[in-house]
């Protein structure tokens, strides 16, 4: 309800909420079907039973007609369903895909410790079934309530009153519905435990197994490198494994739920009717009140049956939640994190002032442990300053700088997001021409042709000059260095007044390197420049240099986030407890 409630409760949200009554209302309407065929069954058999051609054929009647509604009805209900599980989903995962897609918390949630690994899965396929379920579990499980109240009051006065051992007993088949259903749910919730917790393990293991192809595919060209394919194959073979036995577990206990269940399904229709037979034979009821007092039975059954029924969907449905409220919290921690403001946080002041630096800052790691002690630098327009050292703590600084890495604490100097750009060792390459590449984060078409080619050509790419409108991909098209290149150019193109590079040259021999450092300043002589990491070419192009060392020991710096962490190992209570309980199996 906390993540999802707004699709309905949030202002000018009309038309959903709408739609979920005129769902239900359809949903009332199918009952109501079902009452009418119910008693179209005792006025047919009361037909037969009297022979009257005429009655019977006004039955006929009266079925197409009730079979032409649960047409319209089924038709209706089927088509706004599914237009409120898809709206549903579509809203959801625009939510969730926004907030993790948003000031790098997409990158700062991937760093906090927890169980939201794989956070594609979790929004293509998670999300998919707790929405499309929920709407099915509470679709049936309000359809069966229904049934249970008014089939319950039509089992009821059908059964009138039975002798046992002296006492008359008002209701009595409405009794037996309860203890039949009982028994079957009873049978089939101690077979069906151990399939609800195969269900989630083989959820799991299907979730690892993707992942473990998509770090495939991107390490293409390491495993080629190396080698590896043997390696992959059999890691991949044994993820694959781990399914097969989930897959097993799984198959075992349908197969033991559906043993059960086709024997209950078919006593389910004969039961009511052996039981009423003395009362039928007796004279005290109509061939037709025996037929509708076996039909009220089994819907009355069925519908106290709907826990066990829906376990498994039950099972899968929550356990996709989890992960989507997993990976949400990721989320909201990282950005509740990156707000943090005063003497134990990193405090970004984009004033007016062209000036880039940090003063007495601080980073940590993100479990809150000291990395770089206090630090003070400033790089003035048209400066050129070098920071390596210890690369784990250059390429933290890296990230402050950038703004993306929300540990620490101290000031933290920068000017406004359009007047500097940040490169790391691979740059960002969207999706489309190479002319969009090279013009991004600005509008396509923002520079002419000869710009585009003149900048390809400085920085030695002239061969790509012709192909500025070729669509493809071009991060898999051209190499490291190449891309490295290309950053160059879009810097010359874009003329930021202060430029950050982390690693960004790291893959050019030190000659080509020290060329583009020389080319920025050459062509953008008041922008200043700071090189964070282990530079290829020579430090002598630098103003200045500036050596970090790491902090050794774990010394803890920020309490607050050390605190978050620790409690986030510990194992914490969640909803619906009575589900954990079905999901330990046997034993527990």
């Amino acid at each position: 309800m906390r993540l999802a409630g707004p699709y309905w409760t949030a202002p000018g949200r009309w038309r959903p909420r709408l739609l979920t009554v005129l769902l239900a209302l359809l949903v009332v309407c199918q009952v109501a079907l079902a009452i009418r065929l119910n008693l179209w069954n005792a006025d047919l058999f009361d037909a037969l039973e009297r022979r009257s051609t005429d009655r019977a054929m006004d039955q006929i009647v009266i079925f197409v007609l009730i079979v032409l509604g649960s047409v319209a009805v089924n038709t209706a209900h089927l088509v706004l369903r599914r237009w409120l599980q898809l709206d549903w989903r579509r809203w959801l995962t625009q939510h969730v895909v926004s907030h993790w897609m948003e000031e790098a918390r997409h990158y700062q949630a991937a760093l906090i410790p927890g169980d939201h690994a794989n956070p594609d899965g979790r929004i293509a396929e998670d999300i998919r079934i707790a929405t499309e379920a929920a709407f099915d579990l509470a679709n049936s499980l309000f359809y069966c309530v229904l049934l249970l109240v008014t089939f319950v009051d039509i089992l009821w006065s059908l059964s009138g009153r039975v002798d046992v051992a002296g006492v008359e007993v008002p209701g009595h088949l409405v009794f037996l519905a309860i203890a039949y259903a009982g028994i079957g749910s009873g049978v089939a919730f101690m077979l069906g435990r151990p399939l609800v917790r195969a269900t989630d393990t083989r959820q799991t293991r299907e979730a690892d197994f993707r992942f473990g192809l998509v770090r495939a595919r991107e390490r293409g060209e390491a495993i080629a490198l190396a080698r590896g394919e043997f390696a992959e194959r059999g890691r991949l073979g044994r993820l694959f494994e781990t399914i097969v036995q989930s897959w097993h577990a799984q198959s075992a206990g349908l197969a033991r739920l559906l043993a059960f269940s086709s024997a209950y399904t078919i006593l389910a229709p004969v039961f009511p009717i052996l039981v009423s037979t003395p009362r039928f034979l007796g004279g005290l009821l109509t061939l037709g009140g025996l037929m509708q007092s076996a039909q009220a039975f089994q819907q009355v059954t069925g519908a106290l049956s709907w826990p066990v029924d829906n376990l498994p969907r039950l099972a899968e449905w929550r356990a996709s939640v989890e992960r989507v409220l997993a990976l949400e919290e990721a989320v909201r921690t990282a950005a509740a994190e990156a707000a943090r403001t005063g003497d134990t946080a990193i405090n970004l002041d984009r004033g007016a002032d062209a000036l880039l630096g940090v003063a007495d800052l601080w980073i940590a790691a993100p479990d809150g442990t000291a990395l770089l002690p206090a630090l003070n630098v400033e790089v003035g327009p048209g400066e050129h300053v070098l920071v390596d050292g210890d690369p784990d703590a250059a390429a933290a600084l890296f990230r402050v700088l950038a703004g993306i890495w929300p540990w620490g604490r101290g000031e933290v100097m920068l000017p406004a997001d359009r007047d500097m750009i940040a490169v790391g060792t691979r740059p960002y390459m969207p999706d489309g021409t190479l002319r969009d590449a090279l013009d991004f984060p600005q509008a396509t078409g923002n520079h002419v042709d000869a710009l585009l080619r003149g900048a390809l050509g400085r920085v030695g790419l002239p061969h790509l000059a012709e192909r500025l409108d070729e669509l493809t991909d071009w991060s898999r098209v051209l190499g490291g260095a190449e891309l490295q290149r290309l950053s160059v150019a879009r810097l010359l193109l874009h003329a930021p007044d202060w430029i950050v590079l982390g690693g960004a040259l790291d893959a050019l021999d030190p000659a080509s390197a020290d060329d583009m450092l020389r080319l920025l300043a050459e062509a953008l002589p008041n922008t200043g420049v700071i090189v964070i990491g282990q530079h290829p070419g020579s430090a002598d192009t630098f103003a200045r240099r500036l050596t970090l060392q790491r902090i050794a020991g774990g010394e803890v710096l920020l309490n607050e986030v050390y605190a978050r962490r620790q409690a986030a190992s510990q194992p914490r209570r969640r909803g619906l407890r009575l589900v954990d309980w079905l999901s330990q199996g046997y034993g527990s």
